[in-house]
């Protein structure tokens, strides 16, 4: 059926956007004003380009919320079509109503929840509709649904955590480069004659005249070829020791190396729980779980993993033990949860315990970094005010 896109009033001041299904201009007209708005001008919708659209502007918050919303409504029996139109109706977020529309659309021609979301995927991962697929199939979509909700809940809050936590001492550190950057750029070409007029400067103070020139006489291109040098030494290196090998030498790296490998072996354990719980089958989990790594090394291991458990008929737990990237606790959890029956059950406990401990080290690295940055800037700013200082200061004692 034909999709139309329209702008509309709703009420005084309101104005809301969306996408109806009908099958002439006149019905759609008719559609949209028994759902009480005044229509302002309605078009024909270009599918893939009107999707992709509507989908940019939408915050994961915004999914978070639907999720929440969609699983209360459905908790309390209402059917799914008139939740979604429930949720259409009071979203904020004009995109998000418009995607909202065209989920409703598609339900109504025929399509499940889960194959709706699936033409969304750029808000819905292949996770996340596997997950509500597995739901609509037990009749548990309620149940499914609050899970997805409470586990993107605990993922933005400890995203939410981490950044409050860095946002102190990268507010120092710019504030530091910023002062360094104005005063070598800017301040220190104009006081530069004066200090040439003097003989014999000090060591410090033609350092400072050195590095003060050079600023001032490249720094337009300075920046964007540091970042094109980065961006060309990160591609070489991964087409010359491949993106795996890579990932492995930076989860050698001191201090970081183990929270980058922590953080996604706590995202591999909830998604692979989530999916499990939800009635996944435990090939297309462990692949939809893999999925979710960034890191190469971590994904290849995972997918040999599951090939074991699959082709191999050997346990989750033998395979993770045999894993030189996984770490030993996660395969420890994994056998206690095979032998009890509960696996997705320990794969979320252990999800939990690697959140909390890639937490735990992002603040002590922090709280150790902050006094660290403070007075590496007040050596570099104090270096640069002593530099300035000392020629009239010797200037002061010949005289």
């Amino acid at each position: 059926m034909p999709r139309f896109e329209y702008k509309a009033k709703d009420g005084p001041g309101k104005v809301v956007e969306g996408v109806v299904a009908a099958s002439s201009r006149s019905e759609a007209l008719a559609v949209i004003e028994g759902r009480g708005l005044i229509p302002v001008w309605v078009r024909p919708a270009g599918e893939s380009a009107g999707d992709l659209r509507l989908q940019r502007g939408i915050a994961p918050r915004d999914v978070t919320i639907f999720t929440s919303q969609l699983a209360g409504l459905v908790k309390a029996g209402v059917p799914i079509l008139r939740a979604l139109a429930t949720l259409q109706e009071q979203c904020e977020n004009r995109r998000l109503a418009g995607v909202i529309a065209r989920l409703e659309s598609d339900i109504r021609e025929g399509g499940t929840l889960s194959s709706a979301l699936a033409r969304q995927e750029r808000l819905f991962p292949p996770q996340y509709v596997s997950m509500v697929r597995a739901g609509e199939s037990a009749g548990r979509l309620d149940a499914v649904l609050e899970r997805l909700a409470a586990a993107r809940e605990a993922e933005e809050e400890s995203r939410r955590r981490v950044r409050a936590a860095v946002a102190y001492p990268a507010l120092i550190l710019a504030v530091g480069a910023v002062t360094v950057f104005v005063l070598l750029t800017f301040f220190m070409p104009r006081v530069a004659g004066l200090f040439r007029s003097f003989k014999d400067l000090p060591l410090p103070t033609r350092i400072l005249l050195a590095a003060s020139g050079f600023l001032s006489r490249h720094w337009a291109w300075l920046v964007p070829t540091a970042a094109a040098a980065a961006f060309a030494v990160r591609r070489a290196a991964r087409a010359s020791i491949g993106r795996a090998e890579l990932d492995r030498l930076r989860m050698r790296m001191p201090g970081i190396g183990r929270v980058w490998l922590e953080s996604d072996v706590a995202r591999f354990a909830r998604t692979f729980a989530m999916l499990l719980d939800a009635g996944v089958p435990l090939s297309s989990a462990m692949d939809l779980s893999a999925s979710t790594l960034e890191n190469e090394a971590l994904r290849a291991d995972a997918l040999r993993v599951k090939k074991e458990a699959v082709q191999d008929g050997l346990p989750i737990s033998a395979g993770l033990k045999r894993s030189r990237v996984f770490p030993p606790l996660l395969a420890s959890l994994a056998a206690v949860g095979e032998e009890s029956g509960r696996l997705a059950e320990a794969m979320d406990e252990a999800a939990g315990y690697y959140e909390k401990d890639v937490e735990y080290r992002v603040r002590t690295a922090l709280s150790l970094l902050e006094p660290v940055l403070i007075l590496a800037v007040g050596a570099v700013v104090g270096f640069i005010v002593a530099a300035m200082l000392l020629p009239i200061f010797r200037l002061g004692l010949a005289l």
